[in-house]
C-alpha cells in the first residue's frame, strides 16, 4: 500500500513538474516572440553589383558595430523603372528607410517625394564632416534653387582616360600624357585602328552626357543659356564641338560602330583601346585573372576651350518613408567617414571625396594597377556636373530630352542625317516641350 502510495505521488509529481515546465517554456516562447517584435530594425533598399558590394557591406558592420541592438534588413532594388517603383512605394508609404540613389535621381525623386532633406542631419552631426567633402560631389545632391542635400555621395568620381598600354605600344602609337589635346588622342587612335584593327572608344557610351556635353562646352557651347530656359544645343559652337565628337564615328571612324558585337565590354576584352569612366571600374579590371593586357590612366585630354569631363557618382539618402530618420541618417553618414572612404579607395572601388584624404600617403601609393592612380583626384579640377532641366520634359537621363538627344545621336551617326540637321531638330523639340511645361 505505501509503495502504491508513493508511486501515485511520484506520478502527480511527475505530471505538476511537465506541466509547470511546459508552461515556462510556452511562457519563454511568448517573451522571445514579443522581444523580436519589439527589435527595432532598419530597412536597407539597395543594389547588387562589383562596384557596390563592397560598399553596401562596409555601411551595414560600421552600423551594426554603433547600433548592435538593430537588426539591417537588406532589400534589394528594382533594376528596371525603379523610379516608378519607388513613387508607388512613397505613396503607399512603404519605402525602406535607407535607399541607394545617384545622380541622375535625384531631381525626379525629389519631385517625387523619395528622399529626405538631410543637410540639418550633416550640419548638427559632430561626427562627421560634411565641409570636408568636395562641394561639387555635393552638388550631385542638390537640386537648383533648392538648398537641400538629398545624396550623401560615395566616391569622388570624375570620368577619367583609361588606355590599354599593351594595345598602343603594339601598334606603335604614342601613350597619352596629361598635357595631351584631343587630337593628339585622335591621331594615336588612327594608328590604333590601322595597325590592329581595333576601335579606340566603345560604342556603348557614345550618348553618355559625361562624354558628349565635354564637347560641347569644350568649343563653347552649352544646352542651355544663361537664362535657363532656352536651349542651346544647336548653337554654333555647341554643333562645332558635336560635329567633331561624332566625327571619330563617322568621318574617322575610329570608334567602335553602334552595331559591332565586341563580344562584352570592348575595353576589358581588348578590342577598345580607350574607355572613359570613374573609379569604380578598377575593381573590376584588376579582379580579371590573368590580367589580359597592361592599363593605365590618364587626365582628360584637352579641348579648345580647356580640359573638360563629366562628374557623377552614386550615394545613399535617407527615404521620406523612414521610420527614425536620425537612425537612417546614422546609417547613412557612415560613408563619408575617414574608416570607409579608405576602404573603398583600398579596394580600389572608387577615389576619397573627403579633401583632407588627398594626400593620403596609403591611398597614393596603392599598387598599380593603375599606376597613374592619382589622375583621378587631378582630373576632378576639369569636372562638370549635369545640365537641369526645368519643367516636365525631363532631364539628360530620362524622358523626352533624352529621347530626343538619343535619336539625334542615331541619326547623325548611323542615319545619314548631318549633326547640324539632327541636333538642331532635337534642340526645337526640347524647346517646344520648355516653352509648354515652364512658366516664363
Amino acid at each position: 500500500m505505501l509503495e502504491k502510495t508513493i508511486l501515485w505521488r511520484l506520478k502527480m509529481h511527475t505530471r505538476k513538474f511537465l506541466i509547470i515546465t511546459l508552461l515556462c517554456l510556452v511562457a519563454l516562447v511568448a517573451l522571445g516572440t514579443v522581444a523580436a517584435q519589439d527589435k527595432q530594425t532598419i530597412r536597407f533598399g539597395t543594389v547588387t553589383g562589383a562596384f557596390v558590394d563592397n560598399v553596401n557591406r562596409l555601411l551595414v558592420e560600421a552600423f551594426q558595430a554603433e547600433h548592435p541592438d538593430v537588426e539591417v534588413v537588406i532589400e534589394y532594388l528594382p533594376g528596371e523603372d525603379t523610379t516608378a517603383s519607388l513613387t508607388a512605394q512613397a505613396a503607399s508609404g512603404t519605402l525602406p528607410d535607407v535607399v541607394f540613389t545617384a545622380d541622375l535621381y535625384i531631381v525626379p525623386w525629389v519631385q517625387n517625394g523619395i528622399i529626405l532633406d538631410m543637410q540639418s542631419f550633416a550640419e548638427a552631426d559632430e561626427d562627421v564632416d560634411i565641409n570636408d567633402v568636395y562641394p561639387i560631389m555635393l552638388d550631385l545632391g542638390r537640386v537648383a534653387g533648392d538648398p537641400g542635400l538629398y545624396m550623401i555621395p560615395s566616391s569622388y568620381d570624375v570620368v577619367t582616360l583609361y588606355y590599354n598600354k599593351t594595345m598602343f605600344e603594339e601598334a606603335g602609337a604614342p601613350l597619352p600624357t596629361a598635357d595631351w589635346t584631343w587630337d593628339d588622342l585622335i591621331a594615336s587612335c588612327s594608328i590604333i585602328v590601322e595597325n590592329t584593327g581595333n576601335f579606340c572608344l566603345p560604342a556603348a557610351s557614345h550618348n553618355w552626357w559625361a562624354w558628349y556635353v565635354p564637347w560641347i562646352q569644350g568649343f563653347g557651347g552649352s544646352l542651355l543659356a544663361d537664362d535657363g530656359v532656352t536651349s542651346t544645343l544647336a548653337s554654333p559652337e555647341s554643333l562645332a564641338g558635336l560635329t567633331k565628337y561624332v566625327s571619330m564615328w563617322t568621318d574617322l571612324g575610329i570608334n567602335q560602330p553602334l552595331d559591332f558585337d565586341a563580344g562584352g565590354d570592348c575595353f576589358q576584352v581588348g578590342k577598345c583601346a580607350l574607355n572613359m569612366t570613374i573609379a569604380g571600374l578598377m575593381n573590376g579590371l584588376r579582379s580579371l585573372d590573368p590580367q589580359p593586357f597592361v592599363w593605365d590612366v590618364e587626365v582628360i585630354p584637352t579641348l579648345p576651350e580647356g580640359k573638360v569631363t563629366g562628374m557623377g557618382t552614386y550615394g545613399f539618402a535617407v527615404s521620406a518613408n523612414a521610420q527614425d530618420p536620425e537612425l537612417a541618417w546614422d546609417f547613412v553618414k557612415n560613408l563619408i567617414t575617414p574608416e570607409i572612404q579608405k576602404a573603398v579607395a583600398l579596394d580600389y572601388s572608387g577615389t576619397p571625396l573627403l579633401q583632407s584624404m588627398a594626400e593620403d600617403a596609403d591611398i597614393l601609393n596603392r599598387a598599380g594597377p593603375p599606376d597613374n592612380i592619382q589622375a583621378f583626384t587631378e582630373n576632378g579640377a576639369n569636372g562638370i556636373l549635369p545640365t537641369y532641366y526645368p519643367g516636365e520634359c525631363g532631364s539628360l537621363y530620362a524622358g523626352q530630352i533624352q529621347s530626343e538627344i538619343n535619336d539625334a545621336f542615331q541619326a547623325a551617326i548611323i542615319g545619314g542625317v548631318s549633326v547640324e540637321e539632327a541636333f538642331t531638330q532635337a534642340s526645337q523639340n526640347i524647346q517646344d516641350c520648355l516653352d509648354m511645361t515652364v512658366e516664363q
